[in-house]
């Protein structure tokens, strides 16, 4: 081989060593990136002129990549049934202050039979009554939550939504970026990156598969089929429900128009946080509304009076009563919204100027009614009335599969599987969680083992570049020797 092609081959194995080692200290320095994938310099031989680069790669591997798009979309929906599922929760778990519908229900009819005990006693009638109160008070406040945890996740959609549009924004400027680069034998491997990064972010908030073109071009759509993006970005509409009427969904979700949310949609959308957070508003919340809704109606019907003097008037309204009630509601249909305008009627509540005797006599609806009065004696050890209630709380009554509940039950039975329901919605979800987030993880710890950066190997590879630089410059300084002894010999 002549001087200079030893000379060549030198210099060319200098200059490959060089940018081999600067891709291994761009490997080096964002080893701890999520989404970075390890860079390599392709080398050829050039026969006679030594080697050269022909670009730069980077390590892939499409199948894990798609498992950790999908395990972090299903993630993400289990993720948010369980944090509504845990604010719902707040109804029933206290223990200690037996706070929860079906805790309450038992507690007042613990009082009545307390106060069925002892018909003379004052302090009975009052503490029975103050008993019902908690228990429409409690249904008030179950509602209330309820409506916060629909109001809360419809917010939530809202923020999803704006993230995946600006997301796809970013991809847009990202994926241009790489389409060009690509085109002009640029590096793009690092923009490449910086896609699949906002790819896994945007697997979080909505289920997507995407199709490689070419040029290194890529094209999104949803887990059911609707373009996310095509070239250009596919816009997503919301339209905040803001507060959530009782029994009646939220607003849906568009693309393009599309509806992919909700009973309309005809491509719904599979996974992802936005899925989780419409079934939690739209199904989880409102079956468990439906189900406290659907207590305070048979509370309703369950203390309604009737008339007494066998003139064939209507059943009214007594203890329990509600907002705008023009009578008693019909038997098995939910009446949305009832837990909410729930009360005891302030004929006989003593805080608000009323007679908590009349618990046990009647008359409540209407103290200047004789129709509706039960004790027409006025006897204080009147217990029939009472115990009439007591059997009422016992008694099956039909309830609105509405509420996804049994519909035939007594009311202590079915506030008591409204608890287990409720509880066993929230185990459900947080099992789907534990399995989808350990998946997830092992997903994305075998894609990371197969294109992450391994320190250990790019520090020995940074050693063998150095050796071959070294040898390099020490073939290129013999080289060199032997020019000037060969041009010293000719002079």
């Amino acid at each position: 081989m002549s001087l200079s092609a030893t000379l060549s081959n030198a210099s060319s194995s200098l200059y490959v060593a060089g940018e081999r080692t600067s891709v291994v200290s761009r490997n080096i320095a964002n080893a701890e990136k999520a989404y970075y994938s390890r860079k390599s310099v392709e080398v050829v031989t050039i026969p006679g002129s030594g080697v050269r680069t022909s670009g730069v790669v980077r390590a892939e591997s499409p199948v894990l990549f798609r498992q950790v798009l999908s395990s972090s979309s299903s993630t993400a929906t289990y993720q948010a049934q369980v944090e509504t599922l845990d604010f719902l929760d707040s109804t029933i778990n206290d223990v200690e202050l037996d706070a929860s519908p079906a805790a309450l229900i038992n507690k007042f009819l613990s009082a009545l039979q307390n106060y069925s005990a002892q018909p003379q006693s004052e302090l009975a009638s009052k503490a029975a009554v103050r008993s019902a109160a908690d228990l429409a008070n409690g249904l008030n406040s179950a509602a209330s939550t309820v409506r916060k945890a629909r109001t809360e996740a419809d917010s939530g959609v809202q923020a999803s939504v704006d993230r995946v549009n600006s997301l796809l924004d970013q991809f847009q400027t990202v994926n241009d970026y790489i389409v060009k680069g690509t085109l002009s034998g640029s590096d793009v491997t690092d923009y490449m990156d910086q896609r699949d990064e906002i790819l896994a972010n945007l697997s979080n908030e909505v289920g997507i598969r995407t199709v490689s073109r070419g040029n290194n071009d890529m094209a999104v759509y949803t887990d059911s089929g609707v373009t996310l993006f095509d070239r250009v970005p596919r816009k997503l509409e919301f339209v905040g429900s803001g507060n959530m009427t009782p029994g009646l969904p939220g607003n849906a979700v568009y693309i393009d128009g599309v509806p992919v949310t909700g009973a309309n949609a005809t491509m719904p959308l599979q996974s992802g946080r936005i899925v989780g957070l419409v079934q939690a508003r739209d199904d989880i919340s409102l079956s468990y509304e439906a189900q406290i809704d659907e207590m305070a109606r048979v509370l309703v019907t369950a203390f309604a009076e009737s008339d007494q003097t066998g003139g064939g008037g209507p059943d009214v309204p007594g203890l329990f009563t509600y907002t705008g009630a023009s009578g008693i509601p019909p038997d098995g249909v939910l009446i949305s919204g009832l837990a909410s305008a729930l009360r005891v009627n302030p004929n006989v509540d003593p805080d608000k100027g009323g007679v908590a005797t009349r618990l046990r006599d009647g008359g409540i609806s209407d103290p200047l009614s004789p129709q509706y009065v039960y004790n027409t004696d006025g006897s204080a050890s009147y217990t029939n009335r009472i115990d009439e209630l007591i059997n009422k709380m016992g008694a099956n009554y039909t309830f609105d599969p509405a509420a996804k509940l049994t519909s035939d039950a007594s009311l202590t039975d079915y506030s008591a599987t409204s608890v287990g329901w409720l509880e066993e919605q929230r185990k459900v979800a947080d099992d789907g969680l534990q399995y989808q987030s350990t998946l997830y993880q092992r997903s994305f710890d075998s894609f990371t083992r197969i294109t992450g950066v391994n320190l250990d190997e790019e520090l020995s590879l940074m050693l063998e570049l150095e050796r071959s630089f070294q040898t390099s410059s020490k073939l290129i300084s013999v080289v060199d020797s032997m020019y000037s002894a060969l041009i010293g010999a000719i002079r």
